[in-house]
Order: structure tokens, then sequence, then C-alpha cells
């Protein structure tokens, strides 16, 4: 993917036992029509989420919803999700070293949004200063003690 990050909301639909997500096409366009199969790592409402988008058909993907982070969640068909798509172990390893209370109000205000644009700005905004403070967290750790 060229954009680390892809954020998105949709409405969950049900193709016999399994629920999905459509995937916008301007994300499915990215991954292109080649690849039936591409596993994504991610995010819904805070809850971590692998899960594998599967090809519709004419270059459009649906993200597959697994059951235990529906339940997790309390959503099913019908429900919009938003889901956040990216790839940087060193932004989720620093939101997992946040309290659970101070993630929750974070989810939020990312969340209380209702145009798409402001929702996108704010996960990249949200990831860039992750991996910022990863990194410094990451200096820290390798810095020698004084005695």
């Amino acid at each position: 993917m060229t954009n680390d990050y892809h954020v998105f909301s949709g409405r969950i639909y049900k193709v016999g036992l399994i629920r999905y997500v459509d995937v916008p096409l301007d994300v499915s366009r990215v991954l292109g029509e080649g690849a039936r199969h591409v596993p994504v790592e991610g995010e819904v409402a805070g809850a971590p989420l692998k899960t594998t988008l599967v090809s519709r058909g004419k270059g459009c993907y649906r993200l597959a919803i697994h059951g235990d982070i529906r339940k997790r969640l309390k959503v099913d068909a019908g429900t919009v999700m938003v889901l956040a798509l990216r790839k940087s172990p060193k932004a989720q390893a620093e939101f997992r070293r946040m309290t659970t209370s101070l993630r929750r109000q974070i989810v939020r205000y990312i969340t209380q949004v209702k145009r798409p644009a402001t929702l996108e700005r704010r996960v990249a905004t949200l990831m860039r200063s992750l991996e910022k403070r990863g990194r410094e967290h990451a200096l820290k750790q390798a810095k020698p003690r004084k005695r």
C-alpha cells in the first residue's frame, strides 16, 4: 500500500455466516485487482483487528469481521463501524502502553466526527504522534543510566 493508514467507516452486512464491511473504492484501488485475499491489521473502536480483505470483483474488496470482535464490541449486521487499517508496530505498541481510560478517550475523540475526511485526518495525526512517542520511548530505553 502506498499509504500506511486507511480509515473508513462502513455498514456491516451478512453473507452466509460471515459479517463484512465494504472497503471504499479509493482504498481498493491502492490494492489493485490482482490479489484475492489481503491480510490486514487494524483497529475497530480500540479493539485490535487481524483479518483479511476479500475480493468482491471489479477491483473492490470487503473486510471480514470475525465473530469474536463482533461479540466483544456488541455489533452486528446493520451497524456502522469505523475501521483504521495500519502497518505500524511502533504506534500499536505505544497505544497499548497507555491506560485503558486514555485509549478510550482517544477513540472517542477520533470517532466523534461528522465528516470522513476529519476522521482520516485525526487518525493519521494520532498515528504520527504515537510513532514519535514510540521512537522517544526507545531512545530513553537505549540510553545508559548514570550512576
